[in-house]
């Protein structure tokens, strides 16, 4: 009996090549993890990152700002790579096809997420930021009591603003996420409204009654 065994060396050499590329991403992966964390730590990133809410979030979920990074970086660099190597595996037995919408994947959803996931964090800081300068306005006690809500739902809003923008820059559809989020942010604003209207009152009230 006479075997072809071409396509079937085909498959052990592809295989291994899967094999070979899943070892060596997981390798980087896991080199990269452990250097962006301990780069956080000795470079101040992970305390400089306290100063904002987004870094104290962060701390609260149960781990460093520098391991969250190292771990997220480590999750893309394994998935992207899995991919990749599935896509050469694809490649080499003749189905190119296949290969190509591997890629496609890759480009359209893990680089589209990192594009997310960078907007996201810097979005995130700046909004942070701002916030923090508005909580700095307050000298008083009242002031920051009438602050802390304003600053919180501004806080709220760009949060989502920044989101949106993220998701639509990182190639995902929004509209009905926006269609969702838009009762949620009018009914906010309200209530917004009221509590500000609510806190000018009182204190008019308080000044005509010690006048």
């Amino acid at each position: 009996m006479n075997f072809n065994t071409s396509p079937l060396m085909n498959y052990l050499v592809a295989t291994l090549v899967l094999i070979a590329v899943i070892i060596v991403t997981y390798l980087i992966a896991r080199l990269v993890k452990y250097f962006i964390t301990y780069i956080s730590g000795k470079t101040g990133f992970s305390d400089w990152m306290m100063k904002f809410h987004f870094g104290r979030a962060i701390l609260r979920s149960g781990m460093t700002v520098g391991e969250f990074f190292g771990r997220v970086s480590e999750w893309i660099i394994l998935l992207a790579g899995a991919l990749l190597g599935l896509a050469v595996w694809f490649q080499l037995v003749n189905y190119g096809e296949f290969s190509a919408m591997v890629i496609d994947i890759v480009y359209t959803y893990i680089y589209g997420f990192m594009k997310t996931f960078i907007i996201i964090v810097i979005g995130f800081i700046l909004t942070d930021s701002f916030i923090g300068y508005i909580y700095k306005g307050g000298d008083s006690g009242d002031s920051i009591e009438f602050l802390m809500p304003v600053a919180e739902y501004l806080r709220l809003l760009f949060y989502l603003a920044v989101l949106i923008f993220a998701l639509e820059v990182g190639g995902l559809s929004v509209k009905s996420l926006t269609t969702m989020l838009m009762p949620i942010v009018w009914g906010l604003t309200i209530i917004m409204i009221v509590l500000a209207i609510g806190k000018i009152t009182i204190e008019v009230l308080s000044e005509v009654r010690k006048g």
